[in-house]
């Protein structure tokens, strides 16, 4: 494709986002967003429209890979073999640094930085790399020996100090520090890099990595914020016996007709603690760049009685996790809600709007959850990601506090 085509799809893209960000902002700031059948069903089609534009624009963008010394070369200066015998590349994987989360990230699979050390010379090479966040982590590294004329891969994420960790309540820029040595000798390389850490409150669904431009779907993190045995969110779990049939919450242990009529007195014991709705659009599907915002801890949101679309997913899905009950974070492109599992493994789910806690029961709740999950799993570009907190707990996602 010529730079005049790529222009003109690039200009298609931004006229259609300004018409889905324009629709989300009027159907999301109902506290229903189904209450206006035609424009939400308006929206779904426009969403449809610019994900197929956006995949063009891909496609047109996509070139062969470039080789990873073009790819390092951005963030630093290669050493060669006729200096040093090794030959150094680095790739930054991840920038910025979700912070609230990135305690619970593998290193095998979400890695800082990667680094490739070719051995060009004709003996064994043992070899230290050592990575860190300047007065923010423990110092990661590994150590290997490098067969000659063979190349070693090391992915790094260095342990942030959870003291340390806990202060970044606003985005800021680190130093990673990266060091190449080889035992017994000199240091072979050291260069450091500006990182941008998010604050400890954001969240963010999906990111792209610097090094590809790969798009990496980071939403199922936000099982961290799901936080079940707070004493916040156990008082209200007390609070919600009083609106359960005889005054229990006994999760999957009763019959499958009682499962929803607990997550109707969970429903309504945040209708008693006044949580009111607080718009707050956010793009959860925005597939270019990263969409963040500050997500509130179900006890902040508790505390002050406030909570937008994703604050009040993850506080009714803390609360039916604190009865043993399986919820699921639901997120669409804009949006997101709660659902739950119908029985213990059942792969049954129902649906809630959370939106609606401050003004309507939980019947109409209910129903437009159901609405808004069919409507998006029937979309032509099925943009919805339902994660089971069950599924999310496996994977090692675990509450923040």
């Amino acid at each position: 494709m010529n730079s005049e085509d790529s222009s003109d799809l690039q200009r298609a893209v931004d006229a259609q986002t300004q018409i889905v960000v324009g629709l989300r902002a009027a159907v999301f700031s109902e506290t229903d967003p189904t209450r206006d059948e035609r424009r939400f069903l308006e929206l779904a089609v426009a969403e449809d429209r610019l994900a197929e534009l956006q995949r063009q624009r891909v496609q047109a963008d996509r070139r062969p890979e470039t080789s990873l010394e073009l790819a390092s070369a951005r963030r630093g200066a290669l050493l060669g073999e006729e200096t040093t015998g090794l030959r150094v590349e680095v790739r930054i994987r991840m920038d910025p640094v979700p912070t609230g989360v990135y305690h619970l990230l593998d290193p095998a699979t979400d890695p800082l930085l990667t680094v490739h050390v070719e051995n060009c010379s004709r003996i064994i090479r043992r070899v230290c790399v050592e990575a860190r966040l300047d007065g923010l982590s423990a110092t990661a590294a590994r150590t290997i020996e490098i067969a000659p004329r063979k190349t070693a891969e090391f992915d790094l994420l260095p342990t942030l100090f959870p003291d340390r960790a806990r202060t970044i309540v606003q985005t800021q820029r680190a130093t990673l520090d990266l060091q190449v040595k080889e035992l017994g000798g000199e240091l072979e390389r050291r260069d450091t890099y500006t990182i941008t850490c998010l604050a400890r409150s954001m969240s963010f669904n999906a990111a792209r990595r610097p090094d590809s431009g790969e798009m990496v779907d980071l939403s199922h993190y936000y099982g961290a914020w799901v936080t079940p045995h707070v004493a916040a969110v156990q008082k209200v779990i007390r609070q919600a016996c009083e609106f359960a049939p005889d005054h229990q919450l006994p999760g999957y242990q009763g019959d499958v007709r009682c499962v929803e009529q607990q997550v109707a007195a969970l429903y309504r014991s945040l209708q008693a603690a006044q949580i009111v709705y607080v718009n707050s659009v956010i793009d959860f599907g925005a597939p270019f760049g990263i969409a963040t915002q500050r997500t509130r801890l179900p006890r902040e949101s508790l505390g002050q009685r406030s909570a937008n679309c994703i604050d009040g997913t993850v506080l009714l899905a803390s609360l039916m996790e604190g009865i043993s009950l399986n919820p699921a974070l639901v997120l669409v492109p804009g949006h997101a809600f709660v659902g739950w599992e119908t029985w213990h493994a059942s792969g049954e789910w129902r649906f809630l709007e959370t939106t609606m806690i401050g003004t309507s029961d939980f019947e109409l709740a209910h129903q437009s959850g159901q609405r808004q999950y069919e409507q998006y799993t029937q979309s032509r570009n099925n943009r919805l990601r339902r994660h089971s907190l069950r599924d999310l707990r496996k994977r090692g996602i675990l509450p923040m506090e």
